[in-house]
């Protein structure tokens, strides 16, 4: 074999290489995007609360069936519903989100099967602890945003853990320490500033902490 021939070979082998390695970034759309927590309350019922803040990003090669996903959650945005118990669960004996304002999810692999993610082994962070911990990943769907004019993935996700584990000790007794996460998620492919979709205009009053009409996105 000639050496123009064999160089010709090595540049195309090399470039078909890194168009097969690249993944494709997403970006958290976090408009669509509230991981929830439930808990036992005493024994006697659930209690279910959101975090209002979420950000991050997932990386996905369909055609290898790899990816990685690194999701930090604002613990200072969580919320039951009753300030009561907002006060509560963002004090010390619990999130202690003036020590720890950000919670994250960072996996360590993810599992396909018939060609979408099926689940994620990953490393929950949450009061600077550091503990594994599996998604089983529900619904995974993709489509084209008609709103922002790209491709945009979805996905229902939920973990069970105890939450002794990550120094929260309360209230533990008669499986009390259980803790449900569930992370309903929705990503932009590519680079994403929050905020309002072009040409969005928020009805008079808007939902509550909506952006005023026509207000730049932050």
């Amino acid at each position: 074999m000639k050496m123009p021939q064999l160089l010709a070979m090595t540049v195309c082998a090399c470039i078909t290489g890194a168009a097969q390695a690249a993944p494709e970034v997403y970006s958290i759309e976090p408009m669509h995007t509230y991981p929830s927590i439930e808990a036992p309350h005493l024994g006697i019922s659930y209690w279910r609360g959101k975090f209002t803040k979420t950000s991050g990003r997932i990386w996905l090669d369909r055609e290898a069936q790899t990816g990685r996903v690194d999701i930090t959650m604002d613990t200072t945005s969580v919320t039951f519903g009753s300030m009561l118990m907002d006060r509560g669960v963002r004090g010390e004996d619990w999130f202690n989100v003036e020590k720890y304002p950000t919670a994250k999810y960072v996996s360590d692999s993810i599992t396909f099967r018939a060609g979408v993610p099926a689940s994620i082994n990953g490393q929950l962070t949450l009061r600077g602890i550091t503990r594994p911990v599996r998604l089983d990943i529900l619904e995974f769907n993709c489509i084209q945003s008609t709103l922002y004019k790209r491709e945009e993935c979805g996905a229902d996700a939920r973990a069970e853990f105890d939450r002794r584990d990550f120094g929260m000790v309360q209230q533990i007794d008669n499986g009390n320490g259980k803790v449900r996460l569930q992370i309903q998620v929705e990503a932009l492919k590519g680079d994403f500033e929050p905020g309002p979709p072009p040409g969005f205009v928020a009805p008079p009053g808007g939902p509550p902490g909506a952006p005023p009409a026509g207000a730049p996105p932050k």
